[in-house]
């Protein structure tokens, strides 16, 4: 089979692809990039999540296929399985903990109005570039305690890397080094001026009694960057985009939000799924529906193909704001579970609020259409444009 999650129809309509392979092939292979299988019922996918012996995340540069960046250290702590994952991801924890990244909301809350008030003067526009990429990377800096002023480059660096990776490998290879640099330079100056940051926490951890190398401190500030900005900038677009689509679903949450934004965020999060397939790799022979998973052969678990597993959400085409229970996987699932999810949900439950309030009733630009960016394993729109619906 040819199955490709970077193919456009894909990245536009996921479940239009994944919805037969569910019901009819819950185990593919696919040839293309070197090869990989590619689970899709939620059974399967959690269970594979929670099974490390079997389906490893310690082996560099396969989470993404094709890697976004080949290399042979590990990205911390992604790349890692127990125990050395917990480990490295307990020096983190408290830097996520949902107390601390609550304390962010007044912060994040004036971002966002000071994004979307000239945006909803004006009519509307390019709601990626005015609103969603820089309160994505507002956010980062806020929690990781970096230059506001250096947004636009961070922007370039992950751009260069992820959405265009797919196109220029040198270009990709360049933005790494010149990113990586950065952080360098972020490390030193936090040795010289010790800080209570997401870097400096991490300059003072120790694991088994030893500091963290300088590479491992880069490696989690280069995590940071990548996931952190990609698949929040990117929930908040195909959330924004969903409810321009489905009017209906729009009314009755901005006609509620205090009510129903929390049961919300969990189920655009659902619908849209950011995160489509992430990579594991075989740690041995597995055995799954009569066929065999060679060892050290990549695996996808399809989180947006189980998010949509009507075996497990009923309706599951359907945006049903106040659906409880949600088991989404829209996070990942078990001890991967996203570092993040705090600050992810505390983002878009702001962007809720804020649009409620200052632009309340938009539509898609007839003429000027979304435009979605090349990867489909971690989906994002490169444009929407949105305009106010008297």
């Amino acid at each position: 089979m040819s199955f490709d999650h970077h193919d456009p129809k894909f990245v536009k309509d996921p479940e239009s692809v994944f919805g037969p392979m569910r019901a009819e092939h819950p185990l593919v292979h696919s040839d293309l990039y070197g090869g990989f299988w590619v689970l899709t019922r939620y059974d399967d996918v959690t269970a594979a999540a929670n099974d490390p012996e079997s389906f490893t995340s310690a082996v560099p540069g396969t989470t993404l296929i094709p890697s976004t960046q080949p290399r042979t250290d590990p990205l911390l702590p992604l790349e890692l399985d127990p125990p050395e994952h917990s480990r490295y991801r307990a020096l983190v924890n408290p830097v996520f903990a949902k107390p601390r990244i609550d304390a962010l909301r007044p912060d994040l809350e004036a971002l966002a109005t000071r994004l979307l008030e000239p945006y909803a003067r004006k009519g509307g526009g390019d709601v990626m570039r005015e609103f969603a990429h820089p309160m994505s990377l507002g956010s980062l800096a806020r929690l990781m305690n970096l230059p506001e002023e250096d947004e636009g480059r961070w922007f370039d660096w992950v751009e260069r890397m992820y959405s265009n990776a797919l196109l220029d490998a040198d270009d990709h290879a360049a933005a790494a080094r010149e990113a990586e640099a950065y952080i360098g330079a972020l490390i030193e100056e936090r040795k010289k001026e010790p800080r209570d940051d997401f870097l400096g926490v991490l300059l003072e951890a120790e694991v088994e009694g030893q500091r963290l190398s300088d590479l491992a401190v880069r490696q989690f500030g280069m995590l940071m960057l990548l996931a952190g900005y990609e698949t929040t900038s990117g929930a908040m677009g195909m959330s924004l985009l969903y409810l321009a689509e489905h009017p209906e679903v729009r009314a009755q949450l901005f006609g509620d939000v205090d009510g129903l934004k929390h049961t919300a965020v969990n189920e655009l999060l659902r619908i849209v799924s950011p995160v489509q397939v992430f990579g594991r790799n075989a740690a041995h022979d597995v055995e799954r529906y009569g066929q065999t998973i060679p060892a050290g052969d990549v695996v996808l678990l399809g989180y947006g193909a189980a998010n949509h597993d009507p075996s497990v959400f009923e309706h599951p085409e359907r945006c049903v704001l106040d659906r409880q229970p949600n088991r989404h996987v829209a996070f990942g699932h078990g001890r991967h579970l996203c570092l993040g999810q705090h600050l992810a949900r505390l983002e878009l439950t702001i962007m809720i609020e804020r649009f409620a309030d200052l632009f309340p009733a938009f539509r898609v630009d007839p003429e000027r259409p979304p435009t979605w960016k090349a990867r489909g394993d971690v989906r994002g729109l490169a444009s929407l444009h949105l305009v106010a619906d008297a």
